[in-house]
């Protein structure tokens, strides 16, 4: 049997299992980085199951990708919902692939019920597969949300390069991705996600939805220290300019600082690159990954300052020499207050109680809603709070009861009960 085929409809457990044996590997989660082969081969099987269910496929010239319902015809507005399909090293299978489907399915539900005249709709709808969401491969993250919403420079973002060189316009080329096809739909009335929530915090209330009212700021700050390269056994110690010493010393700072002046900031340096990297040469070059969030855009100024004079510190000690490639903030969102009501009182429409709350991490919502575009976050409950980790777990019925509620918020938004208030 045709696996695609069997695909057609809306069966959430089907495309999702499908969707998640892409990029995996036995124990090792799913790897399935922006623009690589394993992302190619999501982008397909999203295009082709959501062709097969109707939908016009588009892409913009980022590599963004949008399942089109022309239900209302030209001229109408349009709501887009979904998230994104790529993953980290070794990541989950909920993060970002699960709103994507769940967004797939509803949009094939209401397809369904508009065909039989169940409703007539007001708004056009787009599933959307936002390019590089997760910054693993490359840095911004949010980038395909970032460049539709005009944050972020098409070329720029184009000319992003891995940890081998090889630049996002090239990478998305390889997997076949090259340049705008179809016709992309234009700015959205309004954009809805659901995701997984990656916490703790519905479990612990014994809720099962979410709605985020608004998320954490972070400054993220990717530092390089330079020193000289020499070989380990005769070079004397004292001649020794050892980069990766001084970005010891900058990790520790980092960790004893924040924890003892900001104990609330989440923080890590998680990332750390080191060249030439031989066991036998002292590190010439050594770039660390550091990253701060918070709720005051203040707070993380100060820290990050402070963090920055113990890098600085550092470089004194160890006779190195400090470039801070990398400082940006992105500033805090604050979610759609009309549309967030109409995600609540859809939720309890559906018989749930929702938790109105806050998010941690970033998602493609945020750089859609702070470039003025009407956002909603709804969040499912995430197992232990684990995430970018193959232990990464939603149980079913929280995906069912996410995607119900999803179904339900784009009826509304599609019969016009966002745009009929303004």
């Amino acid at each position: 049997m045709d696996s695609a085929a069997a695909m057609t409809g809306s069966d959430l457990a089907t495309i999702f299992d499908r969707m998640s044996a892409i990029g995996a590997h036995p124990g090792a989660g799913i790897t399935r980085l922006a623009a690589s082969a394993e992302d190619g081969a999501a982008r397909r099987l999203f295009a082709d199951w959501m062709s097969r269910g109707g939908a016009r496929i588009a892409q913009d010239a980022i590599g963004n990708q949008f399942a089109c319902f022309d239900w209302a015809g030209e001229g109408a507005p349009w709501v887009f919902a979904g998230s994104h399909l790529d993953s980290q090293p070794r990541g989950g299978r909920f993060d970002g692939a699960f709103g994507v489907l769940a967004a797939g399915c509803a949009a094939l539900d209401l397809d369904a019920e508009i065909r039989a005249g169940g409703f007539r709709p007001s708004c056009n709808l787009a599933v959307v597969n936002w390019t590089n969401e997760e910054g693993a491969r490359y840095q911004p993250s949010l980038t395909g949300s970032g460049v539709f919403s005009g944050a972020l420079p098409l070329d720029d973002a184009l000319a992003l390069k891995d940890g081998a060189g090889i630049a996002l316009r090239a990478a998305l080329d390889a997997i076949g991705v090259a340049g705008e096809t179809g016709s992309v739909p234009p700015r959205p009335e309004a954009y809805v996600e659901l995701h997984v929530e990656q916490g703790r915090v519905l479990t612990e209330a014994e809720r099962r939805i979410g709605v985020v009212e608004g998320t954490w700021a972070a400054r993220k700050i990717t530092a390089a220290w330079t020193g000289r390269a020499a070989h380990t056994g005769p070079t004397p110690m004292a001649d020794r300019r050892d980069a990766l010493l001084a970005a010891a010393r900058g990790i520790t700072a980092f960790e004893a600082l924040v924890a003892a002046h900001h104990p609330h900031l989440h923080r890590s340096a998680a990332r750390l690159v080191i060249e030439p990297n031989s066991p036998n040469v002292v590190v010439e070059r050594a770039t660390v990954w550091f990253e701060l969030r918070g709720r005051d855009v203040v707070e993380l100024d100060i820290a990050g300052r402070a963090v920055i004079a113990a890098f600085e510190k550092a470089t004194r000690e160890t006779g190195t020499r400090l470039e801070i490639a990398a400082d940006g903030l992105r500033a805090p969102a604050r979610m759609d207050d009309r549309l967030s009501a109409l995600a609540g009182d859809t939720a309890r429409a559906c018989g749930f109680d929702p938790l109105i709350m806050r998010s941690v991490a970033g998602h493609d919502a945020v750089a859609l809603q702070n470039a003025g575009i009407p956002s909603a976050l709804i969040f499912i409950p995430s197992v232990d709070g684990i995430a970018h980790h193959p232990d990464e777990l939603t149980h079913p019925e929280d995906m069912k009861a996410g995607l119900k509620v999803l179904t339900a918020l784009l009826r509304r938004l599609a019969e016009g009960g966002f745009h009929a208030e303004r």
